[in-house]
């Protein structure tokens, strides 16, 4: 269930509680005696009790709304004040110096136009304030990882996705403008998302500073956001990339992405779905005609797999599945195509 559901979802359930508990205190109460009194019998006593469980309910929803919105300050001010002592204690000689100030420069940024803004784009009134948005810390957060030029920024603008800020205060304080450079951190109604540069997972362009800028944000997160510093990551993979590498390069890229992952879980010390998405698909000789029919609700639906997190009992892994889960894929894929072929006669 996503956030904004969540957000709908709890009032909801909280004002269907008051009401059937003030139908109880209505109904049942006149029925209930103490030491020989009903203290319920008359309307007056009725009436009061249901105000105090209105008040009750509220003052309860106005301190989760509170607690969060202070949540929310310690985060921003724990992620700026860490960014700026990481800066500062780098030496300015150390591999990735200059890269540790550039991101504590552009996550400043980011959370003073989170201080200044709600998701959802206008400061909450006292309504919203108890049952609207989330904050940014009760948000699910998901990093993007993947080679330069796999598409990450590309699928983010075309998801569908809705980045309200984007509308208050500008795309470019949201994210980079063309290749990603360093991290650029798109809020979203229901999520964030934290592109990242390809080369923090390549290491292609100066090994020893893109690890440490890599480590360093890691260590970030772990440090002010300890109970779940993220809740999954997308994991790119562009078509071209994989027909036109050789099966060396390929069996290298594999390799680093994996160490990646494997980093992700030690130095955040959590367990985490990660989703593997094929980009640019719509390279491929045919992509465009064969799709270019389907309406949105077509388009919509996900092709791929979902692997269990368990292992099985044997202790293996997902991969001996994948051949006959992506045999599936590829039915699905043929099953369309005769419907295609007798549309165009």
């Amino acid at each position: 269930m996503d956030a904004s559901a969540k957000a709908v979802l709890r009032p909801a359930l909280a004002g269907a509680g008051v009401l059937v508990a003030s139908t109880l205190v209505w109904f049942v109460g006149p029925l209930i005696a103490i030491g020989g009194s009903v203290p319920l019998a008359g309307e007056p006593a009725r009436w009061i009790a249901i105000a105090v469980l209105v008040a009750l309910a509220a003052a309860r929803a106005a301190w989760r709304s509170a607690s969060a919105k202070r949540r929310n300050r310690r985060l921003m001010d724990g992620l700026v004040a860490g960014e700026a002592a990481a800066a500062a204690a780098t030496p300015a000689t150390a591999p990735g110096a200059k890269e540790v100030a550039l991101i504590a420069k552009r996550f400043e940024q980011a959370v003073g136009v989170l201080r200044r803004s709600r998701i959802g784009g206008k400061k909450r009134s006292w309504l919203a304030a108890l049952s609207g948005r989330p904050y940014v810390d009760e948000l699910p957060w998901y990093i993007i990882i993947g080679a330069p030029g796999a598409g990450k920024t590309t699928a983010l603008v075309n998801s569908g996705l809705e980045f309200p800020l984007a509308t208050t205060v500008g795309e470019k304080v949201i994210r980079g403008v063309g290749g990603t450079r360093h991290c650029d951190w798109w809020f979203a109604s229901d999520a964030v998302l934290i592109d990242t540069a390809g080369r923090y997972t390549t290491h292609d362009s100066d090994r020893a500073a893109d690890r440490a800028a890599w480590l360093g944000f890691l260590a970030l997160l772990a440090r002010y956001r300890p109970r779940r510093p993220i809740n999954g990551v997308l994991l790119t993979l562009s078509v071209s990339d994989l027909l036109s590498a050789s099966p060396a390069r390929r069996v290298a890229h594999a390799g680093e992405l994996r160490e990646r992952i494997e980093e992700l879980h030690a130095r955040l010390g959590i367990a985490f779905p990660v989703y593997v998405l094929v980009t640019k698909t719509d390279l491929l000789a045919g992509f465009m005609e064969f799709f270019a029919d389907f309406d949105k609700d077509e388009r919509a639906q996900v092709w791929g797999v979902t692997f269990p997190y368990e292992t099985g009992a044997s202790g293996e892994g997902p991969l001996p599945r994948l051949a006959s889960d992506f045999a599936a894929l590829e039915k699905r894929l043929n099953d369309c195509l005769i419907d295609q072929l007798d549309s165009e006669r």
